[in-house]
């Protein structure tokens, strides 16, 4: 099935008549004919009947008539947006992260991209680690949000760091242990603990907060959560604690705290993966103007 097949049909049965269809197509009646009968041959029915008095659709031909106009319209919108992108020298420019928490750290620069470079177009992919990987090995993705262990084994891939983040706990403010400035391993013996899936947060290889939860669940119904506002809502209704990165701790609701949960431990480091060779000027541009963001802010 092609495009031509399918404007043949369509144009036949809006006109019922052979000769005018291939004139309108700038076709002789026969191509139109030909064309007709592989698509029927195709589809394996046929979608029209036809003598040398008439033509009129078969309950077939109505039923893919609708389809038929349906797939044209959808080709020539396509056709129409790849036409405008090559004029205006249009950049999508795709970022992948685990959760639109994550987003903030692009704000700034997203905001002066689109000032500075008009055909810059941010296309925002929401996925697990995993999928992510697999799309920026693909060359699917220019760039993704990540800790620098999620990109250790990724073969041309270079690491910017934007922040380095700790775990906090999320908490109701009318929890006893709120009223603790830092909390600790024993401090959660007996609570049951809210996680991110290890797909959306995955630690180093060796990690004392990883090995903890797994000892700890083995004793305690902790649920694994699918995203950080899940955990976050389900923490708040008293289900248990929220152990969740900082930048997922953000925007609390007002009954809601956080509070830093084993303090001492190392920070994750945090940052923008991208590939290390074959980078565009948009791609340069991106680094360039997330490193003078990160500038600003430490300023």
């Amino acid at each position: 099935m092609n495009t031509q097949q399918l404007l043949c049909f369509v144009c036949v049965a809006d006109r019922l008549n052979f000769t005018k269809a291939a004139e309108e197509l700038y076709l002789s009646p026969p191509t139109v004919t030909h064309h007709i009968q592989t698509l029927e041959a195709e589809l394996k029915t046929p979608l029209l009947v036809r003598n040398s008095k008439m033509v009129r659709l078969t309950e077939a031909g109505r039923s893919f008539y609708n389809d038929a106009r349906e797939i044209l319209a959808k080709i020539e919108i396509a056709q129409k947006k790849m036409h405008d992108a090559a004029v205006s020298q249009v950049r999508l420019f795709h970022i992948g992260c685990t959760s639109t928490s994550e987003l903030r750290f692009l704000q700034g620069t997203l905001a002066a991209l689109r000032q500075s470079r008009p055909g810059f177009s941010p296309v925002l992919h929401v996925q697990d680690y995993f999928t992510l990987k697999k799309m920026f090995e693909a060359e699917q993705l220019d760039a993704m949000l990540c800790t620098r262990a999620v990109i250790r084994k990724l073969p041309n891939c270079e690491f910017h760091p934007l922040a380095e983040t700790r775990l906090y706990a999320i908490l109701p403010a009318e929890s006893p242990l709120a009223r603790r400035e830092v909390l600790h391993f024993a401090d959660l013996q007996d609570q049951c603990v809210l996680t991110l899936h290890p797909k959306l947060v995955p630690f180093e290889q060796t990690n004392r907060l990883r090995d903890w939860i797994i000892e700890h669940s083995l004793n305690h119904m902790d649920i694994h959560c699918e995203n950080d506002r899940a955990g976050i809502l389900l923490a708040q209704c008293g289900y248990g604690v929220a152990l969740f990165p900082e930048f997922y701790a953000q925007d609390l609701p007002d009954t809601m705290v956080r509070r830093p949960f084993e303090p001492e431990s190392a920070p994750l480091p945090y940052g923008l993966a991208c590939r290390k060779q074959g980078k565009d000027d948009t791609l340069r541009a991106f680094l360039a103007q997330l490193t003078k963001q990160g500038e600003t802010k430490k300023a």
